[in-house]
């Protein structure tokens, strides 16, 4: 649960509580979702914006055995390991070159084969190894996620060029495991046609190389996949933004999937100013007072992260006198402030604002303001900026 944070203990203006409790709670939801999978959980670009050593510390006391963690590159990964010490993580982009290769062999990442000029680096990689009889032929087992594509048209190789690869690896002296993935591309939106074709090639490639699915994984959910296409679990399902509560889904919020927000983004009330009929606020003067009202000047802005693009009407939570009231925003987001409409608000300067998450027993999902700015909730966590202070809980 979120507790109230002491003014004189935060000294920034604006600031992100980090409920660590929550994630897991999220990761205990994919698990209800998808009860007979394993689960990758995805912790790329910094968990999501949210601090990728306290998620991935917090995360791995809920796993069990063969969950593991995803992100995008080797430097991720490093990160990891280094708060962790943990190997069973997966690099989506897989190695951009030998050197990157190199080094994942050595260590024991899990990786992901997309393309064939990576099926060739790692051919030469091996062969240089026997040959030389090098050090490196010490390699950890051979972890390989061989992603394929099914329609999303982004990483995944070819039907033609899995079929001749797939049965390379599993011929290898090493030991390898390897894991069968792709992608959907609308699995949030369940009535388009797409995932289901998705879904069909998928199955079809296995049976094209006689996949054993007792030895060899499959991994195709990803968070809307847990939540909408149960028949696509597989194996391995890689939760993301559910992680961190907000939903994968189109047009839906994340209490309707019993998630719950992990960051709370908070400012307070910088000053209070009276305007009149007819006066202008903000950039561009593009709001107009149409009546005397109070102007709340809140102390975050787009330096910090908060959308610049957010229009007036977008909602903030005020805790004003023992209470919670919800204003809209009046003009343009400034880089370090922002405006709202306190008609009937009896606010002061100083009091605390939501901005979106969870406060004082009330809820403003990311999702709601992702709409508002024609964005989507993993955009705002992950442009939240080092000026926020971040405080985990």
């Amino acid at each position: 649960m979120i507790t109230m944070v002491d003014h004189h203990q935060v000294d920034a203006h604006s600031w992100a509580e980090i409920d660590l409790a929550a994630v897991q709670h999220n990761f205990r939801r994919a698990r209800h979702y998808a009860p007979d999978s394993q689960l990758c959980a995805v912790i790329k670009a910094n968990a999501y914006g949210h601090g990728v050593e306290q998620i991935a510390r917090a995360l791995s006391h809920e796993f069990r055995g063969g969950d593991c963690f995803a992100v995008a590159t080797l430097a991720e990964a490093r990160r990891v390991y280094q708060a962790l010490g943990l190997r069973d993580i997966l690099i989506l982009r897989g190695p951009v070159n030998a050197a990157e290769l190199t080094e994942i062999l050595a260590t024991g990442f899990m990786w992901v084969l997309h393309s064939p000029w990576q099926a060739d680096l790692l051919k030469q990689e091996l062969a240089f190894s026997e040959d030389t009889l090098a050090p490196r032929m010490q390699f950890q087992p051979l972890r390989i996620w061989v992603k394929t594509n099914t329609g999303m048209n982004r990483l995944g190789m070819s039907a033609q060029a899995f079929a001749d690869i797939w049965p390379w690896l599993k011929s290898l002296p090493q030991q390898t495991s390897l894991t069968l993935m792709s992608h959907f591309a609308t699995a949030d939106e369940p009535a388009l046609p797409l995932a289901a074709s998705q879904l069909r090639n998928f199955e079809a490639l296995a049976d094209t190389v006689a996949l054993d699915r007792e030895c060899d994984g499959m991994s195709l959910s990803a968070s809307a996949g847990i939540l909408a296409w149960p028949q696509a679990h597989f194996s391995m399902c890689r939760p993301g933004i559910m992680l961190y509560g907000a939903s994968p889904m189109v047009g839906e919020h994340g209490p309707a999937f019993g998630l719950l927000p992990v960051m709370s983004l908070k400012s307070r009330l910088v000053t209070i100013n009276e305007v009149r009929a007819g006066d202008t606020v903000g950039y561009g003067a593009t709001y107009h007072c149409q009546q005397d009202m109070r102007i709340g000047v809140i102390g975050i802005g787009y330096g910090d992260g908060y959308p610049r693009h957010a229009p007036s009407g977008t909602p903030v939570l005020i805790h004003a006198g023992g209470r919670v009231f919800e204003a809209p925003l009046a003009g343009r987001v400034s880089m370090d402030m922002l405006t709202v409409d306190l008609t009937g608000i009896p606010a002061a300067p100083g009091d605390e604002v939501l901005l979106w998450g969870q406060g004082w027993g009330q809820q403003l999902p990311a999702e709601r303001i992702a709409d508002l700015c024609q964005t989507i909730a993993y955009e705002l966590f992950c442009q939240i900026t080092s000026r926020v202070k971040f405080i985990y809980q």
